[in-house]
């Protein structure tokens, strides 16, 4: 009985090596991210193919097309997991990054592709990727302060990838205060993976809004809410006391100049996106993504939400 068994398993068996290579490719392409980690061990032509980058590429392509491979990554003070693609049922996961302690919270700076940029310091900045857990620490760069400036307001970041150069970038903006509210100087940067670098770059010539308010990537490009550069007040501009929760600071946030900026991660340069006319501008704006395109947030304390 157990030979006539063995038979049938055997007849029933296509051997591996008489698929087309393309085949194998096309299916392995549609698969979990945690499956393919397992199949890595099945032999070695398995493990180079699910290693090469173009098959690398094609699976995220795949995942970005049919809207799969989906995990929701959110902070409390560790960073915690969700699967989209498991259902209603599923429970966050506590994530074991490699910048995890009990001393010091991670902030999520940027996030591309399933990759995420995460730090606790200026010193400490990884790119990670938690589908295969590998991760990457980036070299440190000082922060160049202009004359009559020895103070950074603020300091984000927004991580994106540019199709000309194959090539993730990471977009460090540290802006400092000046003598008095109205002066401003900047000082930006960008990380290549591809050559593991830093480098300097034009500042940017606006006030960035928020002090933790990291890049929003659509269409190639990182966005922020932003005002521009002020000499004098403005009496002409409305402005409210943001409340931020996590300085446990109150901040005056313009509203009547705020616009949207842009930074275009293929030729590095800004540009101003305009808005439309708001009849009752008394609201806290923000930026997001929604269905892979730039969405404006437009908050009424109290009152509403929009989305536009």
């Amino acid at each position: 009985m157990a030979e006539i068994t063995e038979k049938i398993n055997e007849e029933e068996a296509i051997p591996i090596k008489n698929l087309p290579e393309a085949l194998i490719t096309d299916i392995l392409s549609r698969l979990p991210v945690k499956s393919l980690l397992r199949f890595r061990c099945v032999c070695k032509t398995w493990c180079a193919l699910i290693d090469d980058p173009a098959f690398v590429k094609d699976h995220l392509n795949q995942s970005l097309a049919s809207n799969s491979n989906l995990r929701l990554i959110f902070r409390e003070y560790y960073l915690f997991s969700a699967d989209l693609d498991a259902g209603e049922q599923q429970v966050a996961v506590k994530l074991d990054h490699p910048l995890k302690s009990p001393n010091f919270a991670t902030e999520v700076v940027g996030s591309c592709n399933g990759l995420l940029c995460i730090s606790n310091s200026e010193e400490e900045i990884f790119l990670w990727n938690p589908s295969i857990r590998r991760h990457h620490k980036l070299p440190i760069t000082p922060i160049e302060y202009p004359e009559r400036f020895d103070c950074p307001r603020l300091i984000v970041y927004g991580l994106g990838y540019d199709p000309t150069t194959d090539d993730y970038k990471l977009v460090r903006i540290v802006q400092f205060y000046g003598d008095d509210e109205y002066s401003c100087d900047s000082e930006v940067k960008v990380y290549s993976l591809r050559t593991n670098s830093w480098r300097r770059i034009r500042d940017v010539p606006y006030h960035l809004s928020y002090k933790r308010g990291f890049g929003v990537l659509a269409n190639y490009g990182l966005h922020w809410v932003a005002v521009r550069e002020r000499t004098e007040p403005d009496t002409a501009s409305s402005s409210f006391d943001s409340f931020d929760l996590q300085d446990e600071e109150y901040s005056e946030v313009p509203q009547a100049s705020s616009f949207i900026v842009s930074f275009d991660l293929q030729d590095e340069e800004y540009r101003e996106i305009p808005l439309r006319d708001f009849v009752d501008d008394e609201f806290h704006m923000n930026v997001g993504v929604l269905g892979g395109q730039l969405c404006l947030l437009c908050n009424f304390f109290r009152v509403r939400v929009e989305v536009g």
